[in-house]
């Protein structure tokens, strides 16, 4: 049997999400049996799975297997070595992922770059700085470096600013980068004609901002297939210590995988970057598109656009029972007290405000 343990603080994310659903699914085909854990690990486990993001909790979780004769697979962003600690490890390319992204700009003629959004908590993002500075050359003329540290609205008033010191913004990830281009469309709109602005791991949302933004797709499908290789060899091959195996990364124009429904829920979140109001408000956003269905986004859209039930009702072929029927199971499956709330949060990042010039 093998143990699942998922960080307390990451497992309400949408990359959280999408890598258990990526390991869970590649156990199933192998026919591997496996099971949840919130803490403890049983003597008859057959190994131990981790997913998680912050160095520190990683650390004093792998530490804490390692005394008890455990040598975990970490799936996780960013292959930082923790030193003290004995672990195999699948994880982004994220510098070669870095390098790409620079010299895209580069090729580009942006030679003054921001890295926006950064959780100094979280391995993937420290990668991220690293990268920055290990693949940046002479030709780049600035350099700079903006945290989250629990609010992106605090994060955008340092950028704004000394935004006009730049003319490309590397997110951390496409909520940053949807945060972003909302508040440059409120204070700056021109900025955004200056401005090239690239994120990390292609979600839903931001699929609504295309003209905006540039992503970069993560894979996460790929994770769980290399988790469940790094599980087979290192068990057919003991003397093998540990393994690190690095996922590619794909440029928007790649074939993407689908999407899978996500959760913005966390009761046990104690970190700042998920308890940060305008983050939760887009994890939820992003959990709506990936729990509604073409007929479920053609109701909420009607219904942004002011319609009634009843119009709403006759635009999708339904009755006004059946509408009512699907946006209850949308609150249910989301965490949303009311359809008010619901469409107040679609509002507000799926209507897209134009610049003045266009």
């Amino acid at each position: 049997m093998i143990a699942i343990l998922t960080e307390p603080a990451y497992s309400g994310s949408i990359w959280c999400k999408q890598l258990l659903e990526s390991l869970k699914n590649r156990l199933k085909q192998k026919r591997i049996p496996f099971h949840e854990v919130s803490d403890s690990i049983d003597e008859t486990d057959d190994g131990v799975f981790i997913l998680a993001s912050d160095y520190h909790w990683i650390k004093e979780t792998v530490t804490r297997l390692n005394a008890a004769g455990i040598k975990p697979i970490l799936i996780c962003n960013q292959a930082e070595q923790i030193h003290g600690c004995d672990y195999s490890c699948v994880c982004s390319d994220i510098g070669g992922s870095m390098k790409y992204l620079l010299e895209e700009l580069k090729r580009a003629g942006r030679t003054r770059v921001a890295l926006y959004g950064i959780n100094t908590s979280s391995i993937s993002d420290i990668g991220r700085v690293d990268g920055l500075f290990a693949f940046k050359d002479d030709s780049f003329n600035e350099m700079r470096v903006f945290t989250n540290t629990g609010s992106l609205q605090n994060c955008f008033a340092e950028f704004f600013g000394e935004y006009k010191n730049f003319d490309a913004v590397i997110c951390s990830n496409d909520f940053a980068a949807v945060s972003l281009v909302r508040n440059l469309l409120e204070k700056a709109p021109d900025a955004l004609e200056a401005l090239k602005i690239l994120s990390c791991a292609q979600t839903k949302l931001s699929a609504y901002y295309k003209a905006r933004i540039t992503s970069v797709d993560m894979h996460f499908e790929q994770y769980g297939k290399a988790a469940v290789f790094l599980y087979e060899a290192l068990k057919a091959h003991p003397y093998m210590a540990g393994m690190t195996v690095t996922v590619n990364w794909n440029d928007e124009n790649e074939k993407t995988p689908r999407h899978k429904p996500v959760t913005a829920k966390n009761e046990q979140s104690g970190s700042a970057f998920y308890a940060d109001g305008e983050m939760r408000d887009l994890l939820t956003t992003e959990q709506i598109l990936n729990t509604c269905s073409d007929t479920d986004r053609l109701i909420l859209f009607s219904l942004i656009d002011g319609a009634t039930l009843e119009e709403t009702a006759t635009r999708s072929f339904l009755t006004e029972g059946g509408v009512k029927y699907r946006i209850r199971r949308i609150l249910t499956a989301c965490g949303i007290s009311d359809r008010g709330t619901l469409l107040e949060l679609l509002k507000k990042y799926l209507v897209i405000p134009r610049s003045p010039e266009q």
